[in-house]
């Protein structure tokens, strides 16, 4: 009898990228150039701590959009290696430092929209915020669209700052921020290492029918109450689906998946780990869901990060 894990790993769905899709990422990437990147890096005494210098950084995004984010470096270090990380949508990131390796820099990057979301009270329910039907009949405006582009240009906010070693960088995201991270490191030469924990917003004809994710269903709440325009909606979405760039990932990558997670579904993180043609790893936890692996498994992705970052 076929186990979970037989079912979910013998999937490898076709690319449903459109004639335009390469255009279209060619413009938006012509447009971004336009806008200074006009970044910040203030250190602050008061988070800093005896492991970690804090930084707190800006940057200009797509359309102008003032990105925020936090860098920390190892005390003492000299052009440390980095690993630019970005959390999950509606989950802002909770990192704990007593999880980090000292022998790498982190640059958290804050998700669009985000900072308003860390502002609510600690004992209010997260409400789902709408941001990922914000401009979703329009290409060029598209939410998703912002927060690629974001993450791709982080790599040049350490580029510009010759403190930084920006020669050789990791990607690591959750969730909705492991796309963003696949979508920098398929367009990025400087990106050696990519790690994506529980990956969503990929393979979206399947996970639109079968995540819980805050994400999926929004869109499914603005496909029903226009339901006119359901066809424009899944076009739309392909030029963002994660899996649409596993041909072009270039570098190691480990994932992480939980076989019992219905917020990222594991056939779909099979099917974007089927179709990558790089060295490849897959962390499977038959037991557990979105925390899939926890505290443990950070600390094993970043040794595993750190083993490429810093080879000799």
């Amino acid at each position: 009898m076929p186990t979970d894990f037989d079912r979910f790993f013998l999937n490898l769905p076709p690319f449903d990228r459109e004639r335009d899709f390469n255009d279209f990422w060619k413009k938006a990437f012509q447009d971004l150039k336009r806008v200074p990147i006009e970044p910040t890096y203030d250190l602050s005494s008061r988070r800093s701590t005896q492991r970690f210098d804090l930084y707190e950084v800006t940057f200009r995004g797509y359309n102008k959009s003032r990105v925020t984010g936090e860098i920390l470096y190892p005390k003492g270090a000299r052009r440390a290696k980095f690993a630019v990380c970005l959390h999950d949508y509606n989950r802002p990131l909770a990192y704990q430092q007593a999880y980090l390796d000292i022998d790498l820099a982190y640059f958290f990057i804050r998700l669009r929209g985000h900072e308003l979301i860390e502002k609510r009270a600690t004992d209010q329910e997260p409400s789902s915020p709408g941001y990922l039907v914000d401009g979703i009949l329009e290409l060029d405006n598209y939410y998703a669209k912002g927060v690629y582009l974001d993450a791709f240009r982080a790599i040049d906010v350490l580029r510009l700052n010759s403190k930084f070693d920006s020669s050789e960088i990791g990607m690591m995201g959750k969730g909705f921020g492991a796309a963003a991270a696949v979508f920098a490191t398929s367009f990025s030469d400087r990106v050696s290492a990519l790690v994506i924990d529980t990956l969503a917003f990929c393979c979206l004809p399947v996970s639109q029918n079968s995540s819980t994710s805050d994400a999926t269903n929004e869109i499914n709440a603005f496909i029903e109450t226009h339901k006119t325009k359901k066809r424009a909606v899944k076009t739309n979405l392909t030029y963002f689906d994660a899996i649409n760039y596993a041909d072009r990932i270039t570098c190691p990558v480990l994932a992480t998946v939980g076989l019992k997670d219905r917020i990222a579904p594991p056939e779909c993180v099979f099917s974007f780990f089927n179709h990558l043609q790089v060295d490849k790893t897959m962390e499977v936890y038959p037991d557990e869901g979105n925390t899939a692996g926890s505290e443990n498994q950070l600390v094993k992705s970043i040794k595993w990060m750190k083993g490429f970052l810093l080879e000799p």
